[in-house]
């Protein structure tokens, strides 16, 4: 057998004096003279496969285009910081500049001028083909230009622009990920007959993400292949089976847009919706075969790209090998849990939580229906492994939490509604409908099989919850009278306080549960609720804001009680000229803290905040880090949130009224929706019903939960006392440096390094390194996952938009400055404007209130930061991507909360 070109052993065959070489000259040649994307192309038409006519500008000719500049271009890469976004940004732009004034040499114009009148078109693709793309080693997908519908007058411009996507962002911050920051970019440039494609896609010959190969993988989408490739337009996916040539699963999309050539270039357009295929299983089969058939010729799996003419002729456009597959694939995503758990965690916090999860998930997959052999079978290598921790932040192991709904028979049909709850990409596919009637009937039994379960689970919910705070108020007293200092001090001691420890562990945490079935009915009837209003004849975004209105304005969410507390604080503030000027004054928070203890006119405030610390002084901002301080310890923080509100002249009583006035709105718009389906309207009725009860009960189970914490919290602060006196620490606090089982291990006699200052002193130093820098929100190893680069991709945003769009979750319209946060404090001033944040916390309501809205990166509309936005009347719009890069404090905008959206309407002077 040939050599395949893609062999980087192969090297540059007979001498070619020309620029441009026609395709049976780029055949003679290897990759290091034209690049590995045409070397393959050339490849493909020798042995037979259809692929448009081409010829190469080669990597001399490119060289020579670009000598002018070149050491303009060196000056302006030595001062790259391929980690910093504005010199990545700048470097590009600056040799952009550079590249754009060149000129192609007369003499390679007049050469490529021939070569294109021989291809015989005047619709040109020009394509980059750099010494490396499309290698076995780097792909450099989508890192490098291509340019469509390209006029042969027109070509010099695109031959430059191809050239100038060698030095792009994202071209070199893919180099310096990959380890080629120092390598010079040697590009080719392709000019090639354009396919006017009517649907065209690319196949992977092994599922990429798996690294499965038995199971190959087309994507496919109308128009012109460039849809596709950049996710610009709704694609179809299938899988096959490799061994039998069938297709097991068709993903068939609601198309409503194609790529197609325009007067300057390609355009999105948009087209009826179509749910007919893209493709029909014949050619679906005929792109794996091929797929299938180049992988064995070139000895690896391939990733193709290919298009259909009218004419219904295939071409392949590119072939290269999939370089990213495994044998073990796992997915880590921050979604959902960077609300509770947002930027750095301890090594204490990380180690308690995974310890939490592994418990309570162990518990309530058997109330779910797991039966007792499934627990036993995911003890070791499930349960302890629902979250991870890379560079100190908490992140779901999203495979892990698949693997626990696809063990349970008749749950995959819920997948769905969790996705969508937690703003999680839609990563499952249902299997095919079983055929054999013996294959439905089972499918149905387990259906029916889930359904009881969730209705006896319901059924008991309110007996479960009522038990969790019972265990709670116990565990609570227990420890409120073992630092009693009445009671005993060995009733206190390390292996006491371990003991505790292990007792909530095995006793509370399971408790908590109950919480998770809460939250999965929760997350269920909001979709069905959003369902029903569809099938009302409401649509589109009306349904979605619909629904949001729906669930405003809800009694007895306990959530919302701190609030209120310190706004009845703010209240005797504003009626008290004393107090007023007390806290209108340039002391700071330590010191009015302090006036208030010493200054008797103030005694029965001070009483009143006292009660306020007592019954909520858990929740804070990042409450469930236990390295966070609880209130109690750090009473003065209550001053900013009381100065913030008494500024503001929140009312909590008028904010709850406008949301009740918006949750009538909506529900009359629904009766009027639901007008002469009696029938359909009562199950409306009992569906939200429970819709609301459940989500409720999903925040007051928090608030129990953040004290939980609190308890966990008291308990770990002595253990850092007693591990300072007796010389195993530096400081108290350095406790949480540590991981439990450490701690264990230290008490019990059973650690390996005695003396842990050293550990401690190592992690201060990775934490240190750690803080500020930016992490990925999902991470995808194969192998060994402390291997994986878990540095952040590389992603393109619009700095020139001025309507960033997200989820309406709160609805109402507020115009305001900008307040960007990146880490918050309890002690922010704030006076209306408009928060803007990565992600939020519970903590953040005392932030909230004193906004006029939140606009947050993260999140659903299941999220704590949008129920509460709905509760208190905070205008609230979540899921804006890149909104801490795009918007700068002091930037002016307006936020609409039933819409979704941010308009930036004025940028603050810099």
């Amino acid at each position: 057998m040939t050599a395949a070109p893609q062999s980087d052993s192969m090297r540059g065959g007979p001498g070619f004096a020309t620029a441009v070489l026609d395709e049976r000259e780029v055949a003679e040649v290897g990759p290091d003279l034209v690049g590995h994307k045409a070397a393959n192309l050339a490849w493909l038409v020798a042995r037979g496969y259809t692929v448009p006519r081409f010829c190469v500008l080669t990597v001399e000719a490119c060289t020579r285009i670009l000598r002018p500049v070149a050491p303009e271009i060196d000056t302006v890469l030595a001062a790259l910081d391929p980690q910093d976004r504005g010199s990545l940004r700048d470097t590009a732009a600056a040799i952009g500049v550079l590249i754009a004034e060149l000129a192609v040499p007369e003499d390679i114009r007049s050469e490529l001028k021939t070569a294109i009148g021989a291809l015989g078109t005047h619709i040109l693709a020009v394509r980059s083909s750099a010494r490396g793309e499309d290698s076995a080693a780097d792909s450099f997908a989508g890192q490098l230009d291509t340019v469509l519908g390209v006029s042969p007058d027109q070509v010099d411009t695109a031959v430059l622009t191809c050239l100038a996507s060698a030095y792009s962002e994202r071209a070199l911050f893919y180099r310096a990920r990959r380890g080629l920051a120092d390598a010079v970019p040697e590009p080719a440039v392709i000019v090639q007959a354009l396919v006017d494609s009517t649907v065209a896609g690319v196949a992977f010959a092994c599922n990429p993400q798996s690294g499965d190969p038995q199971e190959a993988v087309v994507s496919a989408a109308f128009g012109l292949g460039e849809g596709v490739v950049s996710g610009s337009v709704e694609c179809d996916t299938y899988f096959v089976d490799v061994r039998s040539r069938t297709l097991t699963t068709r993903a068939v999309a609601d198309k409503r847009s194609r790529v197609i050539l325009g007067a300057a270039g390609t355009e999105i357009e948009t087209i009826a919706a179509s749910t007919a295929a893209a493709l029909d299983d014949d050619r679906v089969i005929e792109v794996v075969d091929i797929a299938l058939r180049l992988s064995v010729e070139l000895g690896a799996p391939q990733d193709i790209e290919w298009a259909v003419d009218a004419n219904g002729t295939m071409y392949l456009l590119q072939t290269r090998p999939i370089t990213a597959t495994g044998a073990h694939e796992t997915v880590f995503d921050n979604v959902n849990v960077a609300e509770s758990y947002p930027g750095l965690s301890s090594p204490l916090t990380f180690s308690v939580v995974r310890l939490a999860y592994e418990q309570v998930f162990r518990a309530c997959h058997r109330s779910f229906g797991a039966s007792r052999a499934t627990v036993r079978a995911n003890a070791a290598d499930l349960y302890p492994y629902l979250v991870g921790l890379a560079h100190g932040h908490i992140y779901y192991n999203i495979s892990n939490w698949y693997r626990l709904f696809l063990q349970i028979p008749g749950m995959e049909s819920a997948i769905e509604g969790w996705e969508a709850a937690l703003g999680i990409e839609n990563r499952y596919r249902r299997p095919a409908a079983p055929r054999s009637a013996f294959a439905r009937l089972r499918a149905a039994y387990r259906r029916v099989r889930i359904v009881v379960i969730l209705l006896f689970g319901w059924l008991r919910l309110p007996k479960r919850l009522a038990g969790f705070f019972a265990v709670l108020g116990d565990f609570t007293a227990d420890l409120g009278r073992r630092f009693a200092p009445e009671t005993p001090e060995r009733e206190r001691d390390p292996h006491q306080l371990l003991g505790w420890l292990e007792r909530c562990i095995t006793q509370l945490v399971p408790a908590y549960s109950v919480q998770i079935f809460n939250d999965f009915l929760a997350q269920q009837l909001f979709h069905v609720v959003g369902g029903l209003i569809e099938r009302s004849g409401i649509t589109g975004d009306e349904a979605l804001t619909v629904r949001n209105e729906l669930f405003c304005g809800e009694k007895g969410v306990d959530s919302v009680e701190p609030v209120v507390s310190v706004l009845a604080l703010a209240a005797r503030i504003r009626d008290d000229e004393a107090l007023t000027a007390l806290f209108a004054s340039e002391r700071d928070a330590v010191e009015v803290w302090s006036t208030l203890h010493t200054d008797s006119r103030f005694g029965e405030f001070l009483a009143a905040c006292a009660a306020h610390i007592d019954a909520y002084g858990d929740r804070t901002v990042d409450e469930l880090k236990l390295e966070t301080d609880p209130l109690a310890l750090r009473p003065h923080r209550l001053v900013p949130a009381l100065r913030n509100y008494v500024r503001g002249g929140q009312n909590v009583e008028q904010m709850q009224a406008r949301e009740r006035d918006i949750r009538h709105a909506a529900e009359a718009r629904i009766g009027t929706a639901l007008r002469g389906h009696p029938l359909r309207r009562i199950a409306f009725r009992v569906v939200l019903r429970q819709a609301r009860a459940t989500v409720k009960q999903r925040e007051n189970m928090r608030l129990g939960r953040s004290r939980c914490f609190g308890l966990v919290k008291r308990v770990f602060r002595a253990l850092g006392a007693q591990f300072h006196e007796a010389g195993l620490l530096d400081a108290p606090h350095d406790i949480f440096y540590l991981t439990y089982e450490e701690i264990t291990a230290l008490i019990r006699g059973t650690a390996v390094d005695a003396d842990p200052r050293a550990l401690v002193a190592a992690r201060k130093a990775d934490y240190d390194r750690w803080r500020g820098q930016p992490m990925p929100a999902r991470i995808v190893t194969s192998g060994i996952a402390a291997a994986a680069d878990n540095s952040v991709e590389f992603a393109e945003y619009d700095s020139t938009a001025t309507v960033l769009t997200g989820i309406g979750c709160a609805p109402g319209r507020v115009e305001a400055p900008a307040l960007v946060l990146h880490e918050p404090e309890a002690d922010t001033p704030i006076d209306g404007e408009v928060l803007v944040a990565t992600t939020t916390d519970p903590g953040w309501v005392f932030l909230m209130v004193a906004a006029g809205g939140l606009v947050s990166e993260k999140g659903s509309v299941l999220s704590h930061t949008a129920i509460i936005g709905r509760e208190l009347g905070i205008t609230t719009v979540v899921g804006v991507r890149d909104a801490t890069s795009l918007l700068r404090s002091g930037d002016r905008v307006a936020l609409d909360g039933r819409a979704g959206t941010v308009t930036i309407t004025g940028r603050r002077s810099v």
